[in-house]
């Protein structure tokens, strides 16, 4: 298959699966402010591990009056193994883009660079490399947003 036909196959499929406004549901694991816009907190409502991969999902919350531009480029995201001291970057498909959406553009491997209106929510989630060394906890940081500490890691 063209790399044409798999993007359009994939912008497809995010459009189908994941349509404007749309935010991950579920309880929330913690929750965290923006160090970067105005009155957007990001909740971590998942994160599972299935055959060796982390997929992490998050809510980000405009509580503020005004609608918020929100850009995370996905490879300024990671998760931390403190007790080992090790990064770990989002995975990648074949054609170098990282496996996380909604991807607004290709830019950098992809990022998350969408309006949420003041009083809405929008969902992201990202896929990680299982850490080797199998931590209990582990940090997860994204972009603009201030860190997930001491994340339980279960299978």
């Amino acid at each position: 298959m063209s790399r044409f036909f798999k993007k359009a196959f994939l912008l497809l499929m995010l459009t189908v699966l994941v349509p404007d406004g749309v935010v991950f549901s579920g309880e929330v694991i913690q929750t965290q402010e923006s160090v970067t816009w105005e009155g957007i907190e990001a909740d971590l409502t998942s994160l599972r591990i299935s055959k060796n991969i982390v997929t992490i999902k998050v809510k980000l919350r405009n509580t503020g009056s005004e609608e918020q531009g929100v850009k995370i480029p996905y490879d300024a995201c990671f998760i931390m193994d403190e007790t080992n001291q090790k990064k770990y970057y989002p995975l990648k498909d074949s054609d170098g883009l990282y496996i996380a959406g909604p991807m607004a553009d290709e830019q950098r491997g992809g990022r998350f660079w969408f309006g949420v209106q003041a009083g809405k929510a929008r969902g992201l989630w990202i896929k990680f490399p299982e850490p080797t060394d199998r931590p209990e906890t582990i940090t997860i940081s994204l972009a603009g947003i201030f860190p997930f500490e001491e994340i339980p890691l279960k299978k």
